[in-house]
Parts: C-alpha cells; structure tokens; sequence
C-alpha cells in the first residue's frame, strides 16, 4: 500500500509544525531561552556602574520582626518567583538571573545571564535596584520594562497584591543576608 505524495506533504507540515511550537512554547509561556552569555562584571566595574548613587546597604538594615507563620508565608509567596530566580550566594541562574544580594545592584549585571535589550538599556541608562524599584516591577513588569522576558505574575489563577510583593521583598532581603 502506497501514500499519496499529498499525504506525505500534509505529515511533515504537520510534524514541522509540531516541531516549531514545541521549540517555541516554552519562550511563548515561560520566557525561555536556550542561551547564555559570556558577559561577566568586575567588582570594579559595578563599582564604577554606582559611582553618584548614594543608596545605604539594604542588607545592614533592620527587618521586623516576623512569626514563624508570617515567615512561613513570605516563603509560600515567594514559591513562584523560586520557578525562575534562585536566591543563594553564587547559586546558578534559571530561567531569570540569580538575585542574590540584587538589592543596591546596577541593572542587568548578573555574570553569565542573557539579558534582554530592555534590561540592557535599563543598565546603560543607570538603574539601580531598590526594594521600592523591585517592587515597582513585580508589580508590573511589562509597564516598566517594555520588552523584558520576564513571565510575572503568572497567566493562571494568581492575585496580585501590593501586600504579597512586599512580603517577597522583605523576603529576598532576609534569605540574602
């Protein structure tokens, strides 16, 4: 038994098809990239990246007090950002950058991340990160920085909060000591 040459056409169109999505779906829903870049700063340079900024150490300031419940908490709020970021001291990037100690940082400095041209600019132009400017971007990321990769808040079955992204801050702040 024979197949048509139309038949065969109409599989691999299909099949390329089938190809096509599968590569691109995971930068369509996550922001997914299968690249990283070779691009590392010295302590000298982010130095000179904070040269004019008078901002004190995020780190040396007092957190309030919390209950376990209430730290328990910030950890649950923090569950879907940990899908992308990782928090540890020389921990591996993820889908987004590390943000170990980002608080007090440049923009778009973390070694070996491939930052979108948004963020490169955001660097260049002398953004430094701030709780109230991580803040500002949690809680919208595409207002503040058209073009980032960055999938937040999540499509599915997800409130945003004022509330919830002060929770992760104060989050990041405490487990980056």
């Amino acid at each position: 038994m024979s197949v048509s040459t139309g038949a065969r056409v109409l599989h691999m169109v299909v099949l390329g098809g089938m190809l096509v999505l599968a590569l691109y779906f995971p930068y369509l829903w996550f922001g997914v990239t299968p690249f990283t870049s070779d691009t590392e700063f010295s302590d000298e340079e982010v130095a000179q990246m904070l040269v004019g900024t008078d901002l004190p150490d995020f780190y040396a300031m007092p957190l309030p007090e919390r209950t376990p419940e209430e730290l328990a908490k910030q950890k649950e709020n923090f569950t879907w950002c940990r899908f992308c970021h990782t928090l540890e001291a020389g921990g591996h990037n993820r889908v987004g950058p590390n943000l170990n100690r980002i608080f007090g940082q440049p923009a778009a400095v973390v070694d070996h991340f491939d930052y979108s041209d948004s963020f490169i600019e955001l660097r260049e132009s002398g953004l430094v990160w701030t709780p109230e400017l991580v803040g500002e971007f949690i809680a919208a990321p595409h207002t503040m920085v058209p073009g980032n990769r960055m999938r937040y808040p999540p499509m599915i079955g997800y409130e945003m909060s004022a509330e919830r992204d002060d929770m992760i801050i104060e989050y990041m702040l405490r487990e980056t000591r």
